[in-house]
């Protein structure tokens, strides 16, 4: 019996060692801290998924071409096959010269924002390339809108646009059509997709009772069209009607945006005119703008209030230009200050360094040759009255006046191009050094030098008796042989 228990524990020690063996080969097997060892097999752990730590980004290229040179531009959209969030854009101008008037995005929700880095550009050159900030919208967007307006020949750009849930698909819609305000008949979308209901919390503008202007927030809206608003400046809560009341908004329904440099004309039973920088606008076309001259905010009616631009038509910042005085009798040149959506320009002038607001119809850009031929240096001789005068060109201008400094008292003078006349080497038949006789009207003959041949057909010579230069027309000249 004692027998048979020595075996059975023996037999039970034995298997307890086998086991503690059989666990300690368990832990020493492939895959596990050391590395496993030869003529093992097992399965290596899973590859990382292969979007693991890169942000996907997903892009669309929409060519446009043939813009229209319409002064002030025409819109063109580019509107999303599937609203989705975007990124950023990307423009090209791969022809010609362009300038983007304004630049927008509408998003499903009817807000509009701003893309600023495109909004009221520089004219930009063939090869020019645009990246817009980072728009960081909360919400997908449906619509891009373009007003771009080309220089020299139609112009044609490129799009892209950068997404990071889908791809943004988009198809070109040219030109966005405005339709007439007064054509009840025809359904139109709606004229302005700012969301201006208003809710509680929304900053506001709310006219007084008195008709003064105040900022506040909306504490509550009532079914009977009245709003409970509380005013920025005392805290204290009004009842006003709806009707008074404009919800803050970012571009207002022709496409002024906050931050924008303006002008505001006409201000005031006086028309006056001021200068400064929108620093909100609101759903009810009123806007709020910072004066520069006393750096104080007045509300003003969005149709009074007229965008800074950098070119109007051919006239652009920086350029020289002559101005024509209010009574029309003076030129003033002068540097182009600043340009405003009113065709008002304001103008530096040379001789007293003043800035002087005037109309565009009266602003003549400098250029270098008039369609005649006349450029500037070029030697001429004009007609002020029954007097002719030897000079050069000091000045081209694009309305057809001619600057030009007479040689006698080196003093520059405005003349209609008609009446000045080019220094050529040969006109009818008569060229610069030439042997003449010229036969006068009272039958004498003089014996000269051809000094200078005009395009109008006039001849100058020096005479031989008395070494002056006359002007004579080529009927009366023989030349030598």
């Amino acid at each position: 019996m004692k027998n048979t228990q020595w075996v059975a524990g023996l037999l039970a020690a034995v298997t307890l060692i086998q086991a503690s063996a059989h666990a300690e080969i368990i832990s020493d097997l492939p895959g596990f801290e050391d590395g496993g060892s030869q003529g093992q097999t097992f399965r290596p752990p899973p590859p990382p998924m292969p979007n693991e730590g890169v942000t996907r980004q997903y892009t669309d290229v929409a060519n446009l071409d043939q813009i229209s040179r319409k002064s002030g531009g025409e819109a063109y959209r580019f509107n999303l096959v599937q609203p989705t969030n975007l990124k950023y854009l990307e423009l090209t101008v791969q022809s010609s010269r362009l300038k983007i008037h304004e630049a927008t995005v509408l998003t499903v929700g009817g807000q509009r924002y701003m893309i600023r880095e495109f909004h009221n550009s520089n004219v930009l050159e063939t090869g020019t390339q645009l990246t817009s900030e980072n728009l960081n919208i909360n919400d997908d967007i449906r619509t891009i809108e373009l007003r771009m307006e080309s220089y020299s020949h139609a112009a044609t750009i490129s799009l892209k646009a950068v997404g990071d849930r889908a791809v943004p698909r988009m198809s070109v819609q040219r030109p966005v059509i405005v339709a007439p305000p007064s054509q009840p008949n025809r359904p139109t979308q709606p004229s302005r997709p700012v969301d201006a209901r208003l809710r509680s919390g929304d900053v506001v503008v709310s006219v007084s009772s008195q008709g003064k202007y105040y900022d506040g927030r909306v504490v509550e809206v009532y079914g009977n069209g009245k709003v409970l608003v509380r005013d920025e400046d005392d805290g204290k809560t009004y009842v006003r009607d709806i009707s008074s009341v404009g919800k803050r908004i970012s571009c207002a329904s022709n496409g002024l945006c906050e931050g924008e440099e303006v002008m505001a004309y006409p201000v005031g039973s006086q028309a006056k005119t001021y200068l400064g920088k929108i620093v909100a606008i609101y759903s009810n076309d009123m806007v709020k703008m910072r004066d520069s001259d006393d750096s104080k905010d007045y509300f003003r009616d969005l149709k009074i209030i007229h965008r800074r631009l950098n070119c109007l038509e051919s006239l652009c910042v920086k350029d020289r230009v002559l101005s024509r005085s209010g009574d029309g009798t003076k030129y003033y040149g002068g540097v182009i200050d600043s340009i405003y959506s009113n065709g008002v320009i304001a103008v530096r002038d040379d001789d007293d360094g003043k800035v002087y607001s005037r109309n565009k119809e009266v602003v003549f850009k400098s250029v270098q040759c008039h369609s005649s031929g006349l450029c500037i240096k070029d030697r001429v001789m004009s007609k002020s009255g029954d007097k002719y005068y030897f000079g050069s060109v000091t000045g081209v201008y694009s309305n057809g006046l001619i600057y030009v400094r007479d040689d006698d008292d080196g003093k520059s003078y405005a003349r209609q191009h008609n009446v000045v006349f080019k220094e050529i080497r040969c006109a009818n038949g008569f060229c610069r050094g030439d042997r003449v006789l010229s036969t006068l009207s009272n039958g004498r003959y003089y014996t000269g030098r051809v000094e200078g041949a005009y395009a109008g057909g006039l001849i100058s010579v020096r005479d031989d008796d008395d070494g002056k230069v006359y002007l004579r027309p080529h009927t009366v000249l023989s030349r030598a042989r």
